[in-house]
């Protein structure tokens, strides 16, 4: 089959290619070791320590792992359990780039603060519902400014902190441009605008740096562009905004304005393919897709860059 004819039948908007493919599966059996490699569950997101190894949120075993140079998931942080320390159910991780992680500890409704040996400096937040208290919050980011953005999902808004102080709340439940309903993730671009996932409006929100609604993409559904449960996202360097559109089983990629450059994957096991994808980290022109179902990591690369087809002849433009 020709590329031309596989982009059309498979009605996507472009290609890109698989770079490599880690199943962070590990080799080790029985007990969680916390010296050698451990077989991952359900990996949920992915980050870069300042050092360069990706960690990975594994919410299954309660805790972090930390990808050694043979690809292998070592235990670097956690464990099951409510005191500091310890996880339960942890989702999304950031790093500032300057030694420090953050972990969304999300059953426990608290953000957890780690340095570079995987102790705990700090703590963000308690299970509650006013502000600077969580309800199973799912995404964490950091600005380039360094202030902490937290989705707090189950009480549909995003809390941003300086510190360990909590400076503004954006949106709250409901179906207006400024409100939310399950965001799950969010990033901050160079400019300052505020990017929230939208979950269960299928949408990406983007919000000015004074907290004021520009403009959304993206709509619930399957065609390309719009989103079913859409759990992670990330940007590049170039801006573009790279989206886990978890219940349709694929990564989309879309421009800083909104508009769909790629969609890469569908439902499955082998290379390419996705199952129930979440968590996401774009480096050196790699993305690291948390491949949940599948138990692994996808490295994509941008290299090969994205392909449209034209709509007119289905040709590759």
């Amino acid at each position: 089959m020709k590329r031309r004819t596989f982009i059309k039948s498979a009605s996507v908007v472009g290609i890109i290619s698989l770079f490599d493919l880690i199943s962070l599966r590990g080799v080790a059996r029985g007990a969680l070791s916390k010296t050698g490699p451990a077989k991952l569950k359900s990996p949920f997101d992915v980050t870069f320590d300042q050092e360069g190894h990706l960690l990975v949120t594994d919410p299954s075993n309660y805790r972090i792992a930390r990808v050694n140079s043979s690809n292998e998931p070592v235990f670097w942080f956690g464990g099951p359990g409510s005191g500091q320390g310890k996880l339960n159910y942890p989702k999304g991780i950031a790093s500032d780039g300057k030694g420090l992680v953050y972990v969304v500890d999300s059953n426990n409704c608290r953000v957890q603060v780690i340095d570079h040996q995987a102790k705990v400096v700090s703590v963000l937040g308690a299970v509650g519902s006013i502000g600077g208290t969580f309800a199973t919050p799912q995404g964490v980011c950091i600005a380039p400014d360094g202030r902490v953005l937290v989705a707090d999902t189950r009480n549909h808004r995003i809390q941003i902190f300086k510190g360990s102080e909590l400076i503004a709340v954006l949106g709250d439940l409901g179906d207006d441009e400024n409100q939310f309903r399950l965001p799950t993730a969010c990033q901050v671009t160079q400019d300052g605008d505020i990017m929230v996932l939208d979950s269960k409006h299928g949408a990406v929100k983007i919000f000015d740096k004074e907290l004021k609604f520009k403009k959304s993409f993206g709509s619930v559904g399957s065609v390309p562009g719009a989103f079913n449960a859409p759990q992670g996202m990330a940007l590049d360097q170039q801006g573009h905004v790279w989206v886990a559109d978890t219940k349709n089983h694929r990564i989309q990629q879309f421009d800083r304005d909104g508009s769909l450059i790629s969609v890469i994957g569908g439902p499955g096991s082998t290379p390419g393919q996705f199952d129930n994808p979440t968590g996401l980290a774009c480096k050196d022109d790699k993305i690291y897709v948390a491949d949940s179902g599948n138990g692994r990591i996808q490295v994509l690369s941008k290299n090969a860059g994205s392909q449209k087809p034209n709509p007119e002849t289905g040709k590759d433009s």
